[in-house]
């Protein structure tokens, strides 16, 4: 005869067989630098060259991402296989308004100021061929286990052929 726990703990065994990702993903992790100084929020994007799924993870502070695959019921990872990869990057404004208000000092005069820095076009310095998989010519492939991929930009980068 079986005793309730020796059931429970029986039951909980073969559910626990069952969990886990229906995707066969893998970690992917690497550091962005433009010009050897790390990127800070670049989005990168491993688009799958055989019409797979894509992942993407956007930079911290030092330029370190993570990939998570971008269907809703997958997680972090990526599937093995060869990827295009894509680096997208926005620089940030001169002047970070979004942590002032009329009170902070100088709000008055970088607002109204016709040399604000924010206005204006914003004009960057990160090429814009790294922001297409099919120009920036970074490929990256993706095996089973852990991978670290790191993606070392250039700004006289004009695009891949």
């Amino acid at each position: 005869m079986f005793r309730p726990s020796l059931l429970a703990a029986l039951l909980l065994a073969l559910a626990s067989v069952g969990c886990g990702s229906k995707y066969d993903l893998h970690p992917v992790t690497g550091k962005v630098t433009l010009d050897g100084n790390p990127l800070e929020n670049a989005v990168v994007t491993f688009q799958a060259v055989s019409g797979g799924s894509s992942a993407s993870g956007t930079t911290d502070a030092s330029g370190v991402y993570t990939l998570h695959d971008i269907r809703l019921d997958a997680g972090p990872g990526v599937e093995p296989g060869e990827y295009i990869v894509a680096v997208s990057w926005t620089e940030p404004p001169a002047v970070d308004l979004s942590q002032m208000d009329a009170s902070s000092p100088d709000y008055d005069k970088i607002t109204t100021a016709p040399s604000n820095p924010n206005s204006g076009p914003a004009v960057s310095k990160f090429p814009a061929a790294y922001r297409d998989g099919k120009t920036s010519g970074l490929k990256a492939t993706v095996s089973p286990g852990a991978n670290t991929v790191d993606l070392p930009l250039e700004t006289s980068f004009k695009g891949a052929p």
